[in-house]
């Protein structure tokens, strides 16, 4: 009797052990997922303690997922999550959740070829959230956020963001309320003042010429730039088999944008007196918002057009005042566009008379006259160390293209007074004068928040014309903020751009 008392005894220990375990196991719980798809790749997941799920994937050629999850104390959350997609992409996360009712959330992204995407979220104390994203995107950039939350109830959100450099964020939550911090470096900016995205992206322009297709001749683009267009490849449409077209009066060019739009599309080669970046006229400029307006400065005299860090485009007005008028009638006769320690200057030569088939235009490249050749690829080239400098005819005569790289590019045509539009708007011109000038639309690539001049902060972020909506001629002044010396001359009262220091003397 005793030794079956003895066994009933072991074996209602025995089940209170194994409920025991069995309850122990149920509260801690580990869930991890590793995926790895396709060859070479590694998807690593690690649970543990009290909730502590981790997910880990990698996705295509040599990528790696890696993603750690640990809960602590009862009641945990430690949630991760890791990814990398794309070849050589990095995808790192770790979520950690020490305290009762914490919650440590991580995300890592790595996207494009050779990016990382690193994130850590902390949470320390009863109740508070450490979040921390850090995104990397494109190639061979680095995206580090971290988010630390310190005492009940508090948040700190850490972001990274940069194209091509690396952006660390970091933002930590103390006491009651929110902390964030943010922060962007751009080595193009200075001052640690963010950049924004010009209106039009230099991304349009990322691409490299690839082989034509063999029956048609159509040419093709293989773009290189970031977004939805990477890596893909862009034919011309039939209409307009080629970029430069032998024949610009009688054919569209193919317009290659490797940008969000990510298309090839048949435009005219010369400037639109209407479309964005304008500057025709009288001189009537359609601005970066859209907003069309005239400007009225002296004859004789130069203007800052844009000033910025990296570029400075003056205008020198030629013009006329008849007798009985207040002001002068004005016209651009010449651009000059700086940029580092170089000038370009495109001019119109004053003529007596006017022929369309007499070439009216003029360059100098660093005080230098040039020739653009009328034949074969009849453009103008020249090395100014980062940036290629490119002239190139857009029509047998009086039509050009202009484009410093990634920073500017303008399409320019010189026109004279007609008879009909001198008797239109009384000019009341002499007869000895044709008054040629230019019709020019810009299209910048690389602006600053900051950027000024009388075109150029038109596309500043949030700014708002002036202009008089609803008139004939809405104007908009600025003569003195934007007055230059010369046409060589980046200063004025506003002006930000200035030459490097070994070359502070404007070229003349």
């Amino acid at each position: 009797m005793a030794t079956r008392r003895l066994c009933i005894l072991l074996a209602l220990v025995m089940l209170f052990i194994s409920l025991e375990v069995s309850s122990i196991l149920a509260q801690n719980s580990g869930n991890a997922n590793g995926n790895g798809n396709a060859g070479g790749n590694n998807g690593n997941g690690n649970g543990g303690g009290k909730n502590g799920n981790a997910n880990g994937n990698g996705n295509g050629g040599g990528s790696n997922g890696n993603a750690n999850g640990n809960g602590n104390d009862g009641g945990k959350n430690g949630n991760t999550n890791g990814n990398g997609n794309g070849g050589g992409s990095n995808g790192n996360a770790n979520g950690n959740g020490n305290g009762g009712g914490s919650n440590g959330n991580a995300n890592g992204n790595g996207n494009g070829g050779g990016s990382n995407g690193n994130a850590n979220g902390n949470d320390n104390d009863g109740g508070s959230n450490g979040n921390g994203n850090g995104n990397g995107n494109a190639g061979g950039n680095n995206g580090n956020g971290n988010g630390n939350g310190n005492n009940g109830g508090n948040n700190g959100n850490g972001n990274g963001n940069s194209g091509g450099n690396n952006g660390n964020g970091n933002g930590n939550g103390n006491g009651n309320g929110n902390g964030n911090g943010n922060s962007n470096n751009d080595s193009n900016a200075s001052n640690g003042v963010k950049r924004k995205r010009p209106p039009y992206d230099a991304a349009s322009t990322n691409y490299v010429v690839v082989t034509p297709l063999p029956n048609t001749g159509q040419e093709r683009s293989f773009c290189q730039a970031r977004g939805k267009c990477h890596y893909k490849t862009l034919t011309c449409p039939a209409e307009c088999p080629q970029r430069k077209p032998k024949k610009n009066k009688k054919n569209k060019g193919c317009f290659v944008d490797c940008s969000s739009k990510c298309e090839a599309t048949c435009k005219w080669r010369r400037p639109k007196c209407n479309g964005y970046g304008s500057l025709c006229y009288d001189p009537r400029f359609v601005g970066g918002d859209g907003v069309m307006f005239y400007f009225h400065g002296s004859k004789g005299s130069d203007y800052a057009i844009v000033s910025d860090e990296n570029l400075h485009i003056n205008a020198h007005l030629i013009g006329t005042r008849p007798q009985g008028r207040t002001r002068d009638y004005t016209w651009v006769q010449a651009l000059s566009v700086m940029f580092d320690s170089h000038t370009l200057v495109i001019a119109a030569k004053k003529l007596p008379h006017w022929s369309d088939n007499v070439d009216a235009i003029l360059f100098k490249w660093n005080d230098c006259p040039i020739s653009i050749p009328t034949d074969g690829e009849a453009e103008w080239r020249a090395d100014a160390g980062e940036r290629d400098v490119t002239v190139e005819r857009t029509d047998d005569v009086n039509t050009v293209r202009v484009s410093v790289t990634g920073l500017v590019e303008l399409d320019i045509r010189v026109v004279p007074i007609g008879e009909e539009e001198n008797r239109v708007h009384n000019y009341r011109l002499p007869n000895d004068d044709a008054y040629a000038h230019l019709e020019t639309q810009f299209k910048l690539l690389d602006l600053s928040d900051g950027v000024e001049g009388i075109l150029g902060k038109t596309y500043r972020p949030g700014y708002v014309s002036p202009a008089k909506r609803g008139v004939p001629m809405p104007m908009v002044g600025g003569e003195d903020d934007y007055f230059t010396p010369s046409l060589y001359s980046p200063s004025c009262k506003v002006c930000i751009f200035q030459r490097p220091s070994s070359d502070a003397v404007a070229v003349a």
